[in-house]
């Protein structure tokens, strides 16, 4: 079936007995979708027109019929004549192509809250068993309705994953969306979809379509600095050529967008500066341990291990440090090196008291922007004193 254009302005073409064809909505590669009226119901549907074998239109109602998501269609009909027609839930809207075409691109917490919209829609087909993978996220398939939430429109590229390996060997998608094996017809996985939805974000915060000028998926901060680091780093994780480096799973990528103020930031790095200490002896000795939880405190990377033992003895300080996993590390002047997890930080017995009181204080200096954070701890006697530095 041809496009036809301009209906309003010719004699309505009724289809099935009961379709009158008012206006074309939407186009694509899998076909054209008409606002029509359905004269039985008496309510607007819209109708997809598609050149497609019999089997192909049934797979594809099929799979409509077995899925139940409010941000998906209600498939109402199906019928094949020359041409294969889907009849379908009409959903009053703008699409969001056209949205982006005439605002420029989309705000970024508006942008997010879509996304997480879809996000919840795409976690739903790849719990299906088999799999739904969609493959063709764009801002052509996404209607923007009057309450502001979203909802997908076209399902002629998504596919049921077999477990058996097997998948469809039609090369389907956008090319700018599509990911690098699909257009290569490899195995396709859930985060194939991850991929478009990394290109979808870059769409709306740039307003560049990735397949056009200036091409590709560039940082987005480059084009629009007023981004936040967090988003640029979300999508440049999205978009990732390798399958392997992206997110694996939807609810990794809703998790870093929950969490985006923390994101695209460099890792934290710090110095542990010299401890100073005064002591005050009594011929009593006891040993002393003080723990400090730094849970996820990483420190800037000179050296990858540490030696137990240290040539220049006169640079090292009384204390020696524990790692989580027991191990001994020194710990020298203006020292650097990484570490993640609790440090447990042990004073020599000679250098403690029952009676007296001992005072240790710890500097740490972020490397990149030179924030410090000191502490220092009193102890006194046999007791022994826990606290944490918290980034």
């Amino acid at each position: 079936m041809e496009k036809i254009e301009n209906i309003e302005d010719t004699t309505p073409l009724i289809l099935a007995g009961k379709y009158e064809l008012r206006k074309v909505i939407g186009e694509g590669g899998s076909g054209i979708v008409y606002q029509a009226w359905d004269r039985n119901t008496e309510r607007l549907v819209a109708i997809k027109v598609a050149k497609m074998q019999e089997e192909q239109l049934k797979a594809e109602m099929e799979m409509l019929k077995r899925l139940k998501h409010p941000m998906l269609p209600e498939l109402y009909d199906y019928f094949y004549e020359e041409n294969g027609y889907l009849v379908m839930e009409y959903i009053e809207g703008e699409g969001l192509h056209n949205i982006i075409k005439r605002e420029g691109w989309i705000e970024e917490k508006k942008a997010i809250v879509w996304t997480e919209q879809l996000l919840s829609l795409l976690a739903y087909l790849h719990e299906q068993k088999p799999a739904v993978i969609y493959r063709d996220l764009k801002p052509k398939n996404i209607i923007v309705c009057p309450d502001g939430k979203v909802r997908l429109v076209d399902f002629g590229a998504a596919f049921s994953m077999n477990y058996d390996g097997k998948q469809s060997e039609n090369l389907a998608g956008t090319a700018g969306y599509a990911a690098p094996e699909q257009l290569e017809q490899k195995k396709l996985e859930p985060n194939s979809d991850i991929y478009t939805v990394g290109a979808l974000l870059y769409h709306m915060l740039t307003g560049y379509h990735p397949a056009k000028p200036p091409y590709g998926i560039r940082p987005v901060r480059s084009m629009k600095p007023e981004l936040s680091k967090g988003i640029e780093w979300i999508i440049e994780k999205c978009t990732k050529m390798e399958p392997s480096k992206r997110y694996q799973t939807v609810e990794e990528l809703k998790k870093d967008l929950g969490r985006i103020g923390r994101l695209g930031r460099k890792t934290p790095c710090y110095t542990l500066k010299k401890l100073e200490k005064r002591i005050w002896l009594t011929d009593k000795k006891s040993v002393g341990l003080l723990g400090i939880g730094l849970g996820t405190l990483v420190f800037c990377t000179l050296v990858t291990s540490i030696p137990l033992l240290a040539k220049e003895k006169q640079n090292l300080l009384p204390v020696i440090v524990y790692n989580k996993q027991g191990q001994k590390v020194v710990i020298r002047y203006d020292s650097i090196y990484e570490t993640q997890g609790n440090l447990v930080f042990e004073l020599e017995q000679e250098l403690f008291s029952k009676d007296g009181t001992q005072e240790l204080s710890v500097c740490l200096t972020d490397c990149t922007t030179g924030e410090r954070k000191e502490r220092t701890f009193y102890l006194k006697g046999e007791n022994t004193l826990k606290s944490s530095i918290n980034n």
